[in-house]
């Protein structure tokens, strides 16, 4: 059965470098998982301030499979960007980052949050990634032509938690 942990510890940073590394997607830019381990340091060094980077763990068994990271966005009160949606490959099609994207909602909207932003790559073997925040009611605003090397897009992606007119 899955759960959520709203918290973060230094423990956790190793496996979150696991399931990164267990994708195969982020390997183009070489500081990619440093970028993401970054973010985790700085929540375990804050300890896990309500006011920067927030972690959501979905676990099967006690044991992590999947992490989001998000964040208000500075100088909006009510916008928010999710950095990182991560699922261990071996639970990929199975639910698990569905569940992690209803949580982060779930959170957002509870803690006065409006909209959801998130960017995601537009090459090839990003597709299915695409595909996957389309179903869960993302809508693709905007794209940045060559954003992340020639040829690779910066697909930023929607999720209004409000009725827009």
């Amino acid at each position: 059965m899955l759960s959520i942990r709203k918290t973060i510890t230094s423990e956790d940073i190793p496996r979150i470098k696991e399931i990164l590394v267990s994708t195969g997607f982020f390997n183009q830019a070489p500081d990619e998982i440093d970028v993401a381990l970054e973010l985790a340091v700085l929540s375990v060094r804050d300890g896990n301030s309500v006011e920067n980077y927030r972690f959501l763990f979905v676990e099967d068994e006690g044991k992590s499979v999947g992490y989001v990271c998000f964040a208000r966005i500075p100088c909006s009160n009510t916008c928010f960007e999710m950095y990182w949606l991560v699922v261990d490959k071996s639970c990929q099609g199975k639910g698990v980052g569905k569940f992690l994207i209803r949580e982060v909602l779930d959170e957002v909207r509870r803690i006065g949050g409006l909209k959801v932003v998130l960017q995601t790559a537009g090459r090839e073997q990003y597709i299915p990634t695409q595909k996957f925040y389309s179903a869960c009611g993302f809508e693709l605003e905007a794209r940045i032509k060559n954003y992340y090397d020639k040829g690779d897009d910066c697909l930023i992606y929607t999720f209004s938690l409000f009725s827009e007119p």
